[in-house]
């Protein structure tokens, strides 16, 4: 049985706002994370910053800049560690004053982050937004994406390993959602599950049959979700695991759930239930088993836990 928790970055002067981190595996087992800072959220000095993670010494790196464009807000990170051994990094970059005038971008590295290219916009397409990790089936490259503006998910595809993209209908719900979480369950059969829109909202679901091309009318679940990130994996056990607030109004706890792939939800864990925020988790099992899940502490940390599925039985 395993749990460790640890920061990987405490607020700084330079950087007292801090948010929307994500996590990848690179292909030594090391892990690299990166998340948005700034003097607020969406200020023109916001940039995005990396870290890394060393398997065998368990400790996070200095953080450093990752993207910086002079004078406009960045956020929303996601990594695509590639099968050659490349990263590339997808983002958005604020082209006015909020998110709705963001535009996605990618940059490439091809010495496991160490340097990048230039940034290249991927569409010109204002409040087309990213949040959760990839979903690969053979022959395709899913990037959940969203519509900052409509408060519409939809998917960002790719056939031939991000030589070209295209975008599918939206998902829409009454009270709108965005952040889609995926699962593929077998076939081309996906499972989406989606922050809501306003408060007193519940997490929503969809499901694909095709690879996500089209998505089936989605249905409301029974788990609560204060408008807030949540992230949805499926683990080696076959097993759902849900990282989520468990509040219909606050951002507070931060829980975790298990479900068989049936979605017969119960809680495990509570991370974090003090009376301040801790949000946008993203989870990660590495080739090793772990779990690992980064997320926002107060808005002013960056947190990581690890641990394994014998920690979430010992709750059950």
């Amino acid at each position: 049985m395993r749990f460790k928790t640890q920061p990987i970055f405490l607020r700084s002067d330079d950087y007292p706002t801090v948010h929307c981190a994500t996590i990848a595996e690179l292909p030594n087992g090391d892990l690299i994370a990166a998340w948005f800072g700034g003097s607020y959220e969406t200020a023109p000095d916001q940039i995005l910053l990396t870290a890394r993670y060393d398997l065998r010494q368990e400790r996070w790196s200095a953080p450093r800049p990752l993207a910086v464009m002079e004078g406009k807000a960045l956020g929303q990170p996601v990594f695509w560690v590639r099968k050659d051994g490349d990263i590339w990094l997808f983002f958005d970059a604020i082209q006015e004053r909020d998110w709705r005038s963001a535009l996605p971008f990618v940059q490439r590295s091809a010495d496991e982050g160490r340097t990048w290219s230039a940034p290249q916009r991927l569409f010109d397409y204002p409040g087309l937004m990213f949040r959760s990790r990839l979903c690969f089936l053979p022959g395709r490259v899913i990037v959940p994406a969203y519509d900052e503006n409509r408060w519409e998910s939809l998917m960002m595809i790719s056939d031939d390993e991000g030589k070209s993209w295209r975008l599918t209908a939206p998902i829409i719900t009454p009270q709108g959602n965005i952040h889609p979480c995926l699962v593929h369950l077998q076939g081309g059969k996906l499972l989406a599950y989606l922050r809501t829109g306003g408060r007193g909202g519940v997490i929503w679901r969809a499901l694909s049959f095709d690879g996500g091309e089209c998505w089936e009318k989605p249905e409301p679940t029974a788990l609560p979700n204060p408008n807030s990130g949540i992230d949805l994996l499926r683990l080696r056990s076959d097993r759902l695991l849900l990282a989520y607030n468990p509040s219909a109004e606050r951002r507070t706890p931060l829980a975790l759930a298990m479900a068989s792939l049936q979605e017969d939800w119960h809680p495990v864990r509570i991370l974090e239930q003090d009376d301040y925020e801790y949000s946008y988790p993203t989870l990660l099992q590495t080739q090793n088993s772990d779990i690992h899940l980064v997320y926002t502490y107060r808005r002013q940390h960056i947190q990581h836990a690890c641990f394994d599925e014998a920690w979430l039985e010992e709750a059950t």
